[in-house]
């Protein structure tokens, strides 16, 4: 598996390009079925997702064998749907692709109410966000954007609902 991650570092490394804070280098999709489109641009500070301009964004990066991510994931839903105006979860499996039927169990377990996307169906955006937040490959993980796109926030490892809270909410108030 570390092999794997150093590869797939590797690889995003030929692809990363400094941009202007105007300029857009990179664009991506991400797809699965039951899930939205979602069309992604690369900012001199993050990532703009097109479908939610304007909203905070937590990127989450899970795995169906974390414990860890198993915890955070009713915070994560929680969150979803107190600040469902103005913040958007998308998570990304990122571990040996769910079958279908260990998706409806999680999804029988946690109700999601945030679009999930498989690793090996969006592995250039994957290998994209390894190489430019400097992640390792470690579950969980996350990005918070602020509404401009910038990233504001990594959390390595899993992030208490408090902190997650706190940090969220202030993201909200900015301007």
């Amino acid at each position: 598996m570390k092999r794997l991650f150093a590869t797939l570092l590797t690889l995003a490394a030929l692809f990363f390009q400094t941009a202007s804070a105007e300029d857009v280098t990179l664009t991506f999709e991400l797809k699965e079925n039951g899930a939205p489109t979602l069309h992604i641009k690369e900012t001199k500070n993050g990532i703009v997702i097109d479908e939610y301009k304007g909203k905070v964004l937590l990127l989450n990066f899970f795995g169906k064998h974390c414990k860890w991510c198993m915890k955070e994931i009713p915070h994560l839903v929680e969150l979803q749907k107190k600040h469902k105006e103005k913040l958007q979860i998308v998570a990304i499996h990122a571990q040996q692709p769910m079958t279908l039927g260990e998706r409806s169990m999680l999804e029988k377990r946690f109700h999601f109410n945030y679009p999930i996307y498989e690793y090996m169906n969006n592995q250039d955006f994957v290998q994209y966000i390894s190489h430019r937040a400097q992640w390792s490959g470690a579950l969980p993980f996350s990005i918070i954007f602020d509404k401009h796109g910038s990233a504001a926030k990594i959390i390595p490892g899993y992030a208490p609902k408090e902190d997650l809270e706190k940090f969220i909410g202030f993201l909200i108030e900015q301007k």
